[in-house]
């Protein structure tokens, strides 16, 4: 199949998708959106078309990829629905919708799926730069999966397949890892405020701390990057901070550094690490 893309949705990720894309050698057509302003700028950023009529875009792409908001894409759906979709491609890019939003267009000849990459796109004109390094999430109709698979790791990208069933709680790790840690690190640095240091120094003086963690994790995977006090099973020190944590932190406490004590436990298995495990339970409850 010689693909032409076009896109439904003319936000961060259509025009990132679209960029990086059309700078690999896939054709985009172009945009359609709600905005007709947002799909211009996307269409002359993307050298491509600004669509003023889902037919159009439809009749001139055989892949149709939906950008949009996810409380947008059901109705989306309902809108290509009225029109002839016999052996298009149509996916979406959500991370957590699987494709059965889609399910209707099946009825009209269309083939469905979800085509998320894991990636933050934090502007609209420059993320497309960084996509290269990007993983692709996919699952779909058995019957072009296998060729958007391929199709993406011959621009160099990742790709993990995933039964729709699992969609939530894929994106659940998505959210964990990214969201969930900014969390984390807000909080961190609302402990070292309080320690009378402002809000932007504590940020530039924990980034070395952060970013070296990270770097650890790439190079030596999880288990082999785990330091600190429960690590080395330093009672003295958990008990610490269990005495000045906000009472609100405590069962967040308590869930991670559980969890790194199994960890612990399979890196160091001569290790005793009983007290600490009992301080953590019953200091949490």
């Amino acid at each position: 199949m010689f693909i032409i893309i076009g896109f439904i949705g003319a936000g961060k990720v259509g025009v990132s998708l679209g960029m990086y894309f059309s700078s690999r050698g896939i054709k985009i057509t172009g945009y359609f959106s709600k905005s007709e302003v947002s799909s211009m700028e996307a269409s002359k950023y993307t050298a491509s078309k600004n669509y003023l009529s889902l037919e159009y875009l439809i009749k001139d792409t055989n892949i149709i990829y939906i950008t949009a908001p996810d409380d947008e894409i059901e109705g989306i759906a309902e809108r290509l629905y009225k029109f002839e979709l016999s052996n298009k491609i149509i996916c979406h890019a959500s991370g957590s919708l699987s494709s059965k939003v889609l399910y209707k267009l099946k009825e009209k000849g269309g083939f469905i799926y979800s085509v998320h990459p894991l990636y933050p796109f934090s502007n609209k004109y420059t993320s497309y730069k960084g996509l290269g390094n990007a993983c692709f999430c996919i699952e779909g109709d058995e019957r072009y999966l296998a060729f958007l698979k391929t199709t993406l790791e011959n621009l160099g990208n990742t790709v993990i397949l995933i039964p729709k069933s699992s969609k939530p709680l894929y994106h659940l790790s998505c959210t964990t890892v990214s969201n969930l840690v900014l969390s984390i690190i807000d909080i961190g640095c609302n402990y070292m405020e309080s320690c009378g240091v402002d809000r932007e120094t504590a940020l530039s003086s924990l980034m070395p701390l952060i970013e070296h963690n990270i770097e650890n994790i790439k190079k030596r995977g999880i288990n082999s990057s785990l330091t600190g006090p429960l690590e080395r099973g330093d009672l003295e020190t958990i008990n610490s901070h269990l005495k000045v944590i906000p009472k609100k932190h405590r069962v967040l406490y308590k869930t991670l550094s559980l969890n790194l004590l199994r960890i612990a436990k399979l890196n160091n298995k001569g290790r005793d690490y009983t007290q600490i495990e009992k301080c953590l339970i019953e200091e949490n409850i």
